[in-house]
């Protein structure tokens, strides 16, 4: 069984992308690791390939049927992000997707494990403030999700799966379901709400890695942090945790786009220069 590791970045982003490959590679320096590219510049990405050991995906074809599904969504306007549906046709037998912007502080290759019960396993789920950014209030009103489905509402920034489980030509054959929802997502979000849509709509059991630390009672899972609270203090390159007792990965979700808005700087940003300033940067 083949399993790996994809991430979605263009050149527009290096500096984060660098960062969060030298982050993984700290934790993981033999996982297979695959770039999807999130818009057609990658020349500079592709150029740190091999020092980063990285294979970048080859199937436009893919990624253009996962543009049109964006388009349908956003009045034509073309997103990326939507590009994260290929991973489900790629060549990997089981995968882990990673956002950008992270540092990874943990090997990753537990989640796997929980692949044997789950078929698609997220970072965070069943917690109301992710919700809103998922699904609108109104979407309860419209009786197409169950309460549970909606309460699920998944960060997509961290997936694991299986290949095979989602078909972007289905997907899009099948648009008309997921658009009609689509007054009642959050897509400031990008696609966040349609795979979650489609993760809770496959019939197929899903969970969260907070949601399995809730439930076993583990509270030593390795879980991903968002760097927009009060996680803890860095020491050295070390997050030293205040919330949970191992933390996965920092995310900065929101908080690079807030950060140049406001002309600051990115909380927990010494703990992202110590792993950008491993390449000399």
């Amino acid at each position: 069984m083949k399993r790996g590791v994809y991430f979605l970045a263009n050149d527009a982003i290096l500096d984060r992308v660098v960062a969060f490959l030298n982050s993984f590679r700290s934790y993981n320096p033999t996982l297979p690791l695959c770039l999807v590219p999130f818009a057609d510049d990658v020349d500079r990405l592709r150029s740190l390939a091999g020092r980063y050991g990285f294979t970048v995906w080859g199937d436009d074809d893919i990624l253009r049927q996962c543009d049109a599904i964006s388009r349908e969504f956003h009045e034509g306007v073309t997103m990326g992000h939507y590009r994260k549906l290929a991973m489900w046709t790629g060549g990997f037998d089981e995968f882990v997707y990673v956002d950008s912007d992270t540092i990874m502080l943990e090997p990753v290759d537990f989640v796997f494990d929980h692949l044997a019960r789950y078929d698609f396993v997220t970072s965070h789920s069943n917690i109301p403030q992710i919700r809103q950014w998922v699904w609108r209030d109104s979407i309860h009103d419209t009786g197409a999700l169950t309460t549970e489905q909606i309460e699920y509402a998944a960060s997509t920034g961290f997936v694991a799966s299986r290949a095979g489980l989602i078909d972007p030509a289905q997907v899009h054959r099948s648009l008309a379901a997921p658009l009609a929802l689509a007054p009642h997502m959050e897509l400031l979000c990008r696609e966040q709400p349609l795979l979650n849509y489609l993760i809770v709509t496959s019939g197929r059991p899903y969970s969260s890695l907070s949601a399995i630390a809730a439930a076993t009672n583990d509270p030593g899972i390795p879980q991903e942090q968002w760097a927009g609270l009060d996680i803890g203090r860095v020491e050295a390159g070390r997050l030293i945790p205040s919330r949970v007792e191992r933390v996965l990965l920092v995310h900065w979700a929101g908080e690079w786009y807030r950060a140049e808005a406001e002309g600051g700087t990115i909380p927990y940003h010494d703990l992202w220069r110590h792993y950008r300033a491993m390449s000399g940067g």
